[in-house]
């Protein structure tokens, strides 16, 4: 899933939410890793692409960071030797009682919602691993008590991002505004349906950034500099 490579503007609403350093983490980590929720068209590819770019430069070669968003579904099937044909019934979004039966009665195994599972372990590993960017699917809700996570929200009004998605599709600022509606709303079900959350609640969040008014630069360089806090002893200069 790609955004636009020339988009950088990106955005100057920042809440920052102040976690306890007093409490104890339930998993333990290899290395630090992110995750990035994203209203359609606030640029959240792009962010990951650039933060990659940026922690890769002074890494170790056996700690290179890897953004994980479209490819995400293709190595779960992967992992498990199942066919990439089975990446069109996971969209991020919710799975209904309909859609998993109707997979069950076409013969798919495993059955959806166990493919959603998978998709759950797999994020989960990545965060273990460290170094992993994860984009979507409700990755912060996934990796709850995973150490050193870097938890980001991306949001942009809405005129901002159906220009951006407009310039993007090649697509009439009024068709990009629905597009945009359509995938956030089905991003809301997908974490509502299976966190019990919302995917607009900052406190789910360490990060949220209106990427409208925060440049890409500077978002980096904030993520990056929180990056070190939260893992010292693997600090990125």
């Amino acid at each position: 899933m790609k955004t636009h490579p020339g988009l950088e503007t990106a955005g100057a609403y920042l809440n920052i939410q102040m976690g306890s350093t007093g409490t104890p983490w339930a998993v333990k980590s290899d290395g630090p890793y992110i995750t990035i929720s994203r209203e359609s068209g606030a640029s959240g590819s792009s962010l990951a692409r650039a933060l990659a770019l940026r922690l890769n430069a002074h890494a170790a070669k056996h700690a290179q960071w890897t953004v994980y968003t479209g490819n995400l579904i293709e190595e779960m099937l992967q992992a498990h030797n199942l066919s990439p044909r089975l990446a069109r019934f996971l969209p991020e979004d919710k799975i209904s009682e309909i859609a998993a039966s109707v997979g069950e009665l076409v013969g798919l195994h495993p059955n959806l919602w166990d493919l959603v599972q998978k998709t759950n372990e797999l994020i989960r590993r990545l965060a273990c691993s460290g170094h992993a960017i994860i984009v979507g699917r409700g990755a912060n809700y996934v990796t709850a008590g995973i150490e050193h996570g870097v938890h980001l929200r991306l949001i942009a009004p809405a005129e901002h991002r159906a220009r951006h998605i407009a310039r993007l599709q090649q697509l009439t600022e009024a068709d990009a505004r629905a597009f945009n509606t359509r995938r956030d709303l089905a991003r809301e079900r997908y974490v509502h349906t299976h966190f019990n959350a919302s995917i607009k609640d900052p406190t789910g969040y360490d990060l949220v950034i209106d990427t409208a008014r925060v440049h890409l630069t500077e978002a980096v360089e904030i993520v990056t500099t929180l990056v070190n806090a939260r893992t010292p002893a693997m600090s990125v200069p």
